[in-house]
């Protein structure tokens, strides 16, 4: 009975179990359907199911089986095993049982917590998926050369401005780009402040008195410099000018960013648009999670909330991060369900597709901001431009009062630090990367701020003239308005005469620097002047901001607390007097020239800041010792002359001994040029912040950052100067200090102690004579504990820098140093000290004619240093310059000292080792190495004798420049490693630029066999290394070691570079010149007795009649080469040899040879597809001073002297064979070919021989520059196919050449715009019909811009065939055409339309000329006119063309001896002018009483000048106008012979005729430097 009844029992329970599993099991798969998470027991239990099922199963199925077999043989029971059986069936029935009890689930799942995707990565960017998708989108963009500018789109707040930040990081920190520069655009452009942003990236400093212009123009050429530069452009609103800027239109990488991708494709011309979009589910969460700092895993009703905010946020990171951290540590339910609310119910007036949810999230922040005086900071700083400053922060609070229980700057200073810190956490104001002290919003935050500053509750208006409201608020507006901000006035509504504002309290105008270069201009809308009308009705202001404005008074602001009047033009403001409730005011770079005496009633003043006010020089007594309430006081670069401290100072100009009475100034900023007029006792241990300069110290020295140290002190001190208590007071305290003492007989360091410098980050000490040592062991403090930059300079006596054993962490944190000419200094750091510079990132040391090692081993008690190798871990750039005995990097002293006595005689260099030495130092983290004037260093670094793929120290390098050293090996082979036969691979994975100059003992890089690779070398330049006879040739592998190899090696030449077909793969521009040893550049040379061509072997001498070939060897590729420089190469004769394969250079673009005398032709005889191959891709040739060279292209012979065939490479890129009769085929194409210039090439008589050039050869050729150097029959000439019919008397003269090396049918040149012809005067007259005459030329280049003749014998320029024809003619320079006689002839009866488009025109040693042009002739669009040596000109112009001059700003006549007038007049005097005239030169017109007899009008001339330089400073003209200006001046001359006007008298001679001064230089053709 038991049996049987435990058997049914588990088939009962196992059907049982089955169907609980089926309920979970469905409940499950529901939940995993709905993405939630299983529970861990759920699952568990679902296990232990299947588990015991499957056992219940096949024990059922046993029992089944052994029932069946009882049934057919009853016999054969067992009752012991059925009862085992029975038992077995109970205790399994009994777990079933258990797993049902355990099996009653309420819930199986749960909503999961998303888990970041990824570790943050910085505190500001968390890696995301989808964001790693664009960023890999972008870079590999970046990397991609078809792509010059790509950009990057997205909503408002999308995160564009933090991925660039990453991208820029990325880029550098995988060295992408050698450099990488991010500015900040804006929707107001400040182009000053993006030149800035880019310079500062760059290391390029401007100087603050640059105008924008110039600072294009330096930044420019900067980027031009390197082409590896990535420029990142954020946040570009409209279209924007980057050549203003700066920026060129080729060379950097553009990155740009903008919320409308229409600016970035339609205006920008971006070529790849790549979008960013708001972030998925998960990855917001994600986001949301880490920013709000609450863990949601024990509390899913928490978690819950949350998911819900999250989802409102729509997946934009700016309102993700906002909403985050204003809820950032809030567990109440209650206040995430509130956010919830007021995130789903934004404001009607802002219930916009885009600003529904943003301004919501943004609003919320505010809400969250705890006080009154954070949330009034947060509208004030909505108030701001771009960059929101610390300072004008400060001022405008302060004046504000919006600090409640705050009477002074340093308590206002206090609190505002706080509170921008509370903002910053909120992610509501964000630190600019520029400055500690300047800040920035978002975008989005600081609209939405905007939008919450100007409802009812706060009525605070912003107008922006570029993007945002530019319409003046109504009248009730403007009556309930309490501050109103404007900034960029272009275009802003004009303003009303008179408004009503009695509530304003805060009003700030900020207007372009233009303003007041241009204050007739009508685009301001009238706000660049404002009168005392404008201001009434504004009773209640209390601060006033105005930039650049031009102003009269401000009687009726009687209750202003600040008043800000920056860059103002001002005047007399005798009126300021007046506003006695000013606290603070700042005139900084103003006009002001007198500081009006009724200052003295603003005793309640705070703060002055009178800083750049460079015309200030007057200041006057007891007004500065009035303002006894002043506490900051800030006067930078004034030149104010102080009067000497005295017992009555009855001066003009105040004392600074007045400084002394005001007892609250705690901030002075002050340069003391004259020492003598520091008074006693002037500073006080109150000082907090102090930038004084004391002495006359140079602009370029003052190395001060505002931002980065509120301590900075420069002394210049002379010799009777001596520290008084305070200033070593304020020494103790600074943080920079500046210290020349080229006057002074003893040094401040001698009087301080080293606990003086406890606070010192930056030292610069310069023109010391007296000091010896800088430290000396006198106490056991630490002299510089946190001395971070540390310069010396000019130190003549200085020994050395540290006088005995001081403590390991004397500069543990010296990041800079910097050493220049210390003449007597023979090592920087002793060993002990060196180990402490665990964070050194620059070192340079120049000009110490004494160094022999940079740093030394010390010896103690006779035993030398042993230390482990010296790791400058940090170190990024090393520079070791000028150095004449440095034989070390790293030595001991009695070492170096006995090597500088061994090397004293030249090439005794046996016992040196290695500069940088791998067993001594190692420098992991270098990026730039310049080594410049070592002549005793003969290594630079040793590789040990193990094989090395990678140096290992020098990973990281990417800029290597060794000049004038005596290095005769780059590495040096280890003593013992000449023995290894295993092939080195030297690789240089970052190196990015190589320059090798002036190595005269250089012979190879490394003399054991190797490869070396420059996977990212894009620049290299090899000059003047006169022993290097192979540039470059595969590795040379021996078979045999010890004597065999040496021998071998002997009756091999190595080359500088030993390479394989992969060494340089992205080397881009390569500059070689100089290489006295060198005879090919591109070739192979053939095996012996005429087998395969093998390595490079060369006799042993170097001479021309030792037939010695150098070359590149035929395997060297480069692939991506595109500029090649060749110059000054006295043996080379062949640059391409005939078994080059034209794949090894596929992309060359600019060629460029120069002064290569034996050079024969450029490309070799069979080049067909090297030919066809460089055709296709060169943009510019120029080939100068090559006295040999006969033809550019080689012959092209056939072979087995069949008939010459020519290549033609039409634009698809194939090759046409196409012969004729005569063997001269008829068609070369250069498809691409912009510019070409051929100049001093006495020999050349093809481009292509045997081919003339014509149609179809130059279809895209912009500039052409054909000269003749030599006295040679000029070989220049054109022809057409009409020449030969051209003229009766052709066959009776002489022909110029044999065959013409252009030839020229209409259409040949479509595209030229530049043509420049120099002849030297040899050439046949134009009625030739070999040679081109001016109608020639012009009818056929239709597209002509520019011309320049030099030395010809054209009598005329325009003939009158083209008195019809409108030419585009802009520039023409005509110099030395000694029989020209007029540049077209008058014709009365027709009009001429021959000078309609010219611009300029510029006319030099045309002796002949008797008129510039006829009176018919207009000129209205000529901008610049220049005559010199023309000494047939009675007069320049008629009066009837001189009416038509309208445009023309400048104008020079000079050396022009019998000129009388300018303009002479046809009917009688009348009154003209020249409303655009600018500048006037005049020099050496001995004749010229009077500019026209005319009345003469010139509105705009600012000067004339004796000097035709534009950068001349001699301005003679008068207030007088330009006729009696000039008559005065012939007067003085001849009277006093000043030599103002006429200088020089002019000789009646020849030579002057037809020749200019020497001084004067008019070719534009100069040789590259």
């Amino acid at each position: 009975m038991d049996y049987s009844s435990n058997i049914e029992n588990l088939k009962y329970q196992e059907e049982k179990l089955q169907h609980a599993r089926e309920r979970v099991r469905h409940s499950v798969d529901v939940a995993l359907r709905n993405g939630e998470k299983i529970y861990s027991d759920v699952s568990k239990w679902l296990t232990d199911v299947d588990c015991i099922t499957e056992l219940a199963t096949r024990k059922l199925c046993e029992i089944e089986e052994e029932a069946g077999t009882r049934s057919s043989n009853s016999a054969c029971l067992n009752l012991k095993h059925r009862h085992q059986i029975s038992r077995e069936a109970k205790k399994m029935a009994g777990d079933i049982a258990e797993l049902l009890k355990n099996g009653n689930f309420n819930k199986v799942s749960y909503l999961p917590t998303l888990q970041n995707m990824v570790p943050e990565q910085s505190k500001d960017y968390m890696i995301l998926g989808s964001r790693m998708s664009v960023m890999n989108r972008i870079i590999e963009a970046l990397r991609d050369a078809n792509f010059n500018k790509i950009g990057v789109s997205g909503l408002a707040g999308v995160g564009k401005s933090t991925l660039m930040e990453e991208i820029r990081r990325q880029a550098k920190e995988e060295r992408l780009f050698n450099e990488v520069a991010l500015a900040k655009v804006t929707d107001n452009p400040n182009l000053s402040r993006i030149q800035g942003e880019i310079a500062e990236m760059l290391n390029l400093q401007f100087d603050s008195k640059e105008n924008e212009i110039e600072r294009a123009n330096r930044l420019r050429t900067r980027l031009k410099k390197d082409n590896e530069i990535l420029v990142i452009l954020d946040d570009i609103w409209k279209q924007l000018d980057l050549n203003a800027i700066g920026i060129p239109s080729g060379g950097c990488k553009l990155l740009l960013t903008s919320r409308d991708q229409r600016v970035l494709a339609s205006h920008m011309g971006t070529e790849k648009n790549i979008e960013l979009d708001i972030l998925g589910d998960e990855e917001a969460w994600t986001l949301f999670e880490k920013m709000a700092g609450v863990s949601f895993k024990d509390d899913p009703d928490l978690q819950n909330e949350a998911i819900k905010v999250v989802k409102e946020c729509a997946g934009l990171p700016i309102a993700l991060v906002t909403v985050s951290r204003a809820l950032k540590d809030h567990k109440s339910l209650r206040i995430w369900k509130d956010a919830l609310v007021q995130l789903r119910r934004p404001p009607p007036e802002h219930d916009t597709e885009i600003w529904s949810p943003v301004y919501s999230c943004i609003e919320l922040s505010y809400k969250h901001l705890v006080g009154r005086e954070v949330k009034s900071l947060f509208l004030l700083c909505a108030q701001q431009g771009y960059v929101i400053s610390y300072r004008d922060l400060l001022r405008y609070s302060f004046g504000l009062c919006l600090f409640h229980g705050i009477d002074t700057l340093e308590e206002a200073s206090n609190r505002l630090e706080k509170l921008v810190s509370n903002l910053q956490d909120s992610c509501l104001l964000i630190q600019s990367p520029h400055s500690s002290k300047e800040f920035y919003m978002h975008d989005v935050v600081r609209h939405v701020a905007t939008m919450i500053a100007s409802n009812h509750d706060h009525n605070m208006f912003v107008m922006r003239g570029d993007g945002g409201q530019t319409a003046w608020p109504d009248v009730d507006g403007l009556k309930r308005c309490e501050a109103l901000s404007i900034h960029g006035a272009d275009h802003i509504h004009k303003y009303p005469n008179k408004i009503e504002c009695p509530k304003l309290r805060y009003f700030h105008v900020q207007c372009k620097d233009s303003y007041l270069k241009t204050p007739s201009s009508t685009s301001f809308q009238g706000m660049d002047k404002l009168g005392d009308i404008f201001f009434q009705g504004m009773d209640k202001l209390k601060v006033l901001s105005l930039t650049n404005i031009q102003l009269s008074s401000l009687l009726p602001l009687t209750n202003l607390q600040t008043l800000c009047l920056d860059r103002c033009k001002l005047g007399d403001i005798h009126w300021i007097g007046k506003l006695k409730t000013l606290v603070i005011l700042s005139l900084a770079r103003s006009d002001i020239s007198d500081l009006p005496r009724e200052m003295k009633s603003l005793t309640r003043l705070q703060l002055l800041d009178l800083s750049y006010c460079y015309k200030l020089r007057l200041i006057p007594p007891n007004v500065l010792s009035s303002l006894v309430n002043l506490e900051e006081l800030y006067m930078r670069e004034i030149n104010v002359q102080w009067e000497v401290e005295g017992p009555s100072n009855e001066g003009k100009n105040a004392s600074l001994a007045e400084l002394k009475k005001l007892s609250h100034l705690t901030t002075l900023e002050i340069d003391i040029p004259n020492v003598n007029n520091l008074p006693k006792d002037l500073f006080t241990e109150k000082f907090e912040r102090y930038k004084i300069c004391i002495g006359d110290i140079p602009w370029e020295n003052r190395l001060f950052k505002e931002e980065a140290f509120s301590r900075t002190l420069g002394l210049k001190l002379n010799t009777s100067f001596q520290l008084d208590f305070w200033i070593k007071m304020l020494l103790k305290r600074t943080e920079y200090l500046y210290l020349n003492e080229s006057n002074s007989t003893k040094s401040v360091l001698y009087e301080l102690n080293r606990e003086d410098f406890q606070k010192l980050k930056h030292l610069h000490i310069q023109n010391n004579g007296d000091i010896k040592h800088i430290l000396e062991l006198r106490t056991p403090a630490v002299a510089f504990p946190i001395l971070e930059t540390f310069v010396l300079e000019d130190m003549i006596s200085l020994e050395e820098i540290c006088q005995g054993k001081l403590p390991f962490s004397t500069f543990k944190y010296l990041k800079v140093l910097k050493v220049y000419n210390c003449d007597k200094l023979r090592f920087i750091f002793s060993s002990s000290i060196v180990r402490g510079l665990s964070l050194l990132e620059e070192l340079n040391i120049t000009s110490c004619n004494n160094m022999g090692a940079i740093f030394v081993k010390e010896e103690e008690d006779g035993i030398e240093d042993q230390g482990d190798m010296m790791l400058f871990g940090r170190l990024q750039t090393l520079v070791l310059n000028d150095l004449p005995k440095l034989v070390g990097f790293l030595s001991t002293k009695d070492s170096f000292m006995a090597d500088c006595r061994e090397t004293n005689s030249e090439g005794n260099h046996d016992l040196q080792l290695p500069l940088l030495h791998h067993d001594q130092v190692s420098f992991p983290s270098l990026q730039t190495l310049c080594m410049w004037g070592l002549p005793k260093i003969k290594y630079v670094w040793s590789c040990g004798q193990e094989p090395k793929t990678v140096f290992r120290c020098l990973e990281q390098l990417q800029v290597l420049e060794i000049e004038d050293c005596g290095v005769e090996e780059i590495v040096a082979i280890e003593k013992g490693g000449g023995e290894a036969v295993a092939i080195r691979t030297l690789v240089f994975p970052q190196v990015t630029k190589l320059s090798f100059r002036n190595l005269r003992r250089l012979k190879w890089f490394y003399k054991g066999v190797h490869v070396s690779k420059w996977p990212k070398l894009k620049e290299m330049k090899i000059e003047r290394c006169k022993k290097v006879e192979i540039f470059a040739s595969e590795v040379v592998s021996f078979g045999k070691t010890g004597e065999d190899q040496r021998q071998s090696e002997m009756s091999i030449k190595q080359p500088l570079f030993s390479v394989d077909e992969l060494s340089f793969p992205s080397l881009e521009t390569l500059k070689i010149s100089n290489m006295d040893s060198l005879e090919f550049i591109f070739g192979k040379l053939a095996g012996q007795n005429g087998k395969e061509s093998r390595d490079l072997i060369s006799s042993g001498s170097g001479t021309e009649e030792s037939g010695a070939t150098t070359h590149f060897v035929s395997t060297l590729s480069f692939p991506s080469l595109k500029k090649l420089h060749i110059s000054s190469m006295d043996k080379l004769e062949i640059i391409w040899q005939d078994q080059v394969d034209a794949t090894s250079f596929p992309n060359i673009q600019e060629l460029r040879i120069f002064s290569c005398h034996k050079l024969l032709h450029v490309f070799q005889s069979n080049l067909h597809t090297t030919t066809t191959t460089l055709m296709q891709s060169l943009t510019s040739l120029r080939i100068w001073n090559c006295d040999s060279l006969e033809t550019i292209f080689g012959n092209t012979e056939g072979q087995n002297g069949k008939e010459p065939q020519v290549l033609m490479a039409s634009s698809s890129g194939t090759e046409e064979s196409v012969a004729r009769e005569d063997g001269i085929a008829r068609h070369i194409e250069f498809p691409i070919l912009t510019e070409l210039s051929l100049d001093g090439l006495p020999k050349l008589k093809w481009i292509f021989e045997g081919v003339h050039t014509n149609l179809e050869s130059w279809p895209s050729l912009k500039e052409l520059w054909l000269g003749e150097c030599g006295g040679q029959v000029n070989k220049m000439i054109w022809a057409s196919k009409f020449a030969s019919s051209s003229s009766s008397e052709e066959n009776q003269l002489p022909t110029c050449i044999q065959q013409p090396m252009f030839v020229v049918e209409e259409g040949t040149f479509p595209n030229l715009e530049i043509l420049s012809l120099t002849f030297n005067g040899t050439i046949c007259p134009s009625r030739f019909s070999d040679f081109p005459d001016p109608s020639f030329l012009l009818t056929r280049l239709p597209n002509l811009l520019k011309l320049e003749v030099y030395d010809s014998v054209w009598e005329e320029i325009f003939p009158y065939e083209l008195v019809d024809r409108e030419i585009r003619l802009r520039l023409l320079r005509l110099c030395c055409l000694r029989m020209l006689t007029h540049l077209w002839k008058e014709d009365n009866t027709k009009p001429c339309q021959l000078f309609h488009n010219l611009e300029c025109l510029e006319v030099f040693g045309c002796g002949k000329l008797k008129n510039i042009v006829p009176s018919s002739v207009s000129l209205h669009n000529l901008t610049g006119l220049e005559i010199s040596h023309c000494h047939g000109l009675i007069n320049l112009l008629t009066s009837s063309t001189a009416k038509t001059l309208v445009q023309l700003k400048g104008m020079a006549v000079t050396n022009c001896k019998r000129i009388t007038e300018i303009v002479t007049m046809e009917d009688g005097p009348y009154s003209f002018g020249f409303p655009s005239l600018e500048r006037v030169t005049v020099r050496c017109c001995s004749e010229m009483k009077t500019f026209c007899h005319g009345v003469l009008s010139t509105p705009k001339l600012s000067g004339v000048y004796d000097d035709n330089s534009w950068s001349s400073k001699r301005n003679l003209h008068s207030k007088d106008d330009l006729n009696t200006t000039t008559s005065c001046l012939w007067e003085e001359s001849n009277q006093y012979d000043t030599g103002l006007l006429f200088r020089e008298r002019v000789e009646n001679s020849e030579e002057d005729e037809n020749h200019p001064s020497e001084d004067e230089d008019h070719s534009e053709n100069s040789e590259e430097g």
